[in-house]
């Protein structure tokens, strides 16, 4: 059983080894893998540190006589390189009790290979990952998200599918106790799974990835305000008979049946303050947050369907990420958004309050401009002149 000094060599000599070309076939010359033992222990090259000189060279002499490595010395005796005999590399794996990477990659590929028959229409941001870490592999790169636990990684993987197959909302912790019989399992992981569908899927915001399908620490509820008539189940709201806004829970709204309009139009209106600040003028005013869940995105559809007449707005911030809100929005709902007071024309009105602009949102407003053209003159001028705006700057009448 190999000791800590002569674990720390091989292991270093093995990796050296698993992330070359040689590994995977690919290196046409003959490759050699060495260390410098200067490098690897500081402590080597201190006289006052003989103990430890000799030491180091007793586990090197050691290593050499299993015929793992062969060494490179100085006069004197020192050990200047340590290079790795190939032709002893299973025996090492043996000795450490470390499974080699070309049985790690294979477990990876029969777990990718277990999803082979999940449908892109509900699991595409799942599958785009997978097919990137298949790529991965084959180039010898390290897996997105995998530490070195087969098990753990399932764990993650199960839990991005389980949100993207969910259709009602759940608590985190119920779902935990779903997946793993653990309340607090999903919560231990929830960084990472939110990360792995925000890479790959089209969303606001990575902390809302969870929200957006429907997996909630606390309940949702839709604030309305303005005009219409909301009919439930033996009860009749009149909205404009009310002083200021209402909030409907998750399971008040499954008894909603309909959402009588009356030429009024609809707005959706993305921070708090300008939802209570917004004075309606024969509209619904419909409170959407940073991010747009299931659960107001079918409040939304539903009132849409009824009044198919009707035009939509959405008043957001003057940034990418307000931007991309109303992207997403028009995409999940299917209703074809004009946005509201996010023109450079506001900019302008407002420019006592811009935000000059981060490296990341110059970036993100870029890629915006290519595939949302209607956003193109906005962007434009927001680039130019290095600014942003928040809503809460802006003054409503």
């Amino acid at each position: 059983m190999a000791n800590k000094i002569e674990s720390k060599i091989l292991n270093a000599l093995l990796d050296s080894f698993e992330n070359s070309k040689t590994f995977i076939g690919e290196n046409k010359n003959q490759q050699t893998f060495k260390i410098s033992v200067s490098k690897l222990f500081a402590k080597y090259d201190d006289d006052s540190e003989y103990e430890f000189y000799k030491e180091i060279n007793a586990c090197l002499s050691a290593l050499e006589q299993k015929d793992f490595v062969s060494l490179k010395k100085e006069r004197s005796g020192k050990i200047c390189v340590v290079l790795l005999k190939l032709d002893s590399v299973p025996q090492i794996y043996d000795f450490l009790n470390r499974t080699p990477k070309s049985n790690v990659n294979q477990n990876l590929l029969e777990v990718f290979d277990s999803y082979k028959n999940l449908s892109p229409e509900i699991y595409l941001p799942f599958l785009l990952y997978i097919e990137e870490q298949k790529k991965r592999l084959a180039e010898n790169k390290s897996v997105q998200f995998f530490e070195g636990k087969i098990d753990d990684y399932r764990e993650i993987l199960n839990a991005a599918t389980a949100l993207l197959e969910n259709q009602n909302e759940i608590f985190i912790r119920e779902l935990s106790v779903k997946l793993f019989n653990d309340s607090k399992k999903l919560e231990s992981i929830e960084n990472t799974v939110r990360s792995l569908l925000y890479n790959y899927g089209d969303y606001d915001d990575k902390d809302t990835v969870f929200e957006e399908h429907g997996v909630i620490k606390t309940p949702t509820y839709v604030m309305v305000k303005g005009q219409g008539i909301l009919n439930f189940a033996g009860q009749t709201i009149d909205l404009s008979k009310m002083q200021g806004d209402i909030a409907f829970s998750t399971q008040t709204l499954k008894s909603l049946s309909s959402v009588e309009l009356k030429n009024a139009s609809v707005i959706t209106v993305e921070n708090l303050t300008n939802f209570h600040k917004y004075q309606a003028k024969n509209e619904l005013v419909i409170y959407l947050g940073g991010f747009h869940n299931s659960v107001k995105r079918d409040f939304i559809k539903l009132v849409a369907k009824c009044n198919p007449a009707s035009a939509f707005k959405h008043f957001g911030d003057i940034d990418a990420g307000g931007f991309y809100i109303l992207r997403h929005l028009r995409k999940k709902t299917g209703i074809d958004f004009e946005s509201f007071n996010m023109d450079y024309k506001t900019l302008e009105q407002f420019k006592d309050y811009w935000i000059p602009l981060t490296p990341n949102d110059k970036k993100r407003l870029s890629l915006l401009k290519e595939d949302s053209p209607d956003f193109s003159d906005t962007i434009d001028f927001m680039l130019e002149n290095n600014c942003k705006l928040e809503q809460e700057s802006e003054i409503l009448l």
